[in-house]
């Protein structure tokens, strides 16, 4: 065959695997809806909702800045966004730096931790690699409602802020 030919039968089989992808999503879509779960804002994909909920962490960082911390104190969902962020970036949390990532001790941070594995939106295990490091990542429950959350937020975004 020859390297035209071969060419011309890879783009066929790439766009017929995009087909298939495409209707495969669309069956996926309208199942969800059927279950009456809301599909995701229109032209957010997780990563645009990980930027939105860095923001909303970031933000809430900052209220430091202004306020007293004493008056705010929300580590679960702290950990939450962490955990989010991370699973769409593919990064691995560490139980130490979720205490961080919620600016509690350390002591609070684990029992925040441990309700939110005991509530079934995170949970706990050893790294494969490392038997010392514990990690914590969202499970598909916490990920799923961290996702309409966060798209619910982006969608009641409005530009400019009416007066």
């Amino acid at each position: 065959m020859g390297g035209s030919r071969l060419l011309e039968a890879s783009e066929e089989l790439l766009l017929e695997t995009i087909e298939t992808l495409a209707q495969r999503v669309a069956e996926l879509e309208a199942r969800a809806l059927e279950a009456g779960e809301p599909s995701r804002p229109l032209g957010c994909s997780d990563d645009k909702l990980a930027t939105s909920a860095t923001s909303i962490y970031r933000t809430r960082q900052q209220r430091a800045r202004y306020f007293d911390p004493a008056l705010f104190g929300e580590p679960a969902w702290d950990m939450l966004l962490d955990l989010f962020i991370a699973r769409v970036r593919g990064a691995r949390v560490s139980t130490t730096s979720l205490c961080l990532a919620a600016k509690v001790p350390q002591a609070t941070g684990l029992r925040w931790v441990g309700e939110l594995v005991k509530a079934g939106y995170a949970r706990r295990y050893r790294a494969p690699d490392d038997a010392r490091l514990k990690l914590v990542e969202i499970t598909p429950e916490g990920f799923r409602l961290m996702r309409r959350c966060v798209g619910d937020g982006v969608t009641r975004f409005e530009w400019p802020v009416p007066d």
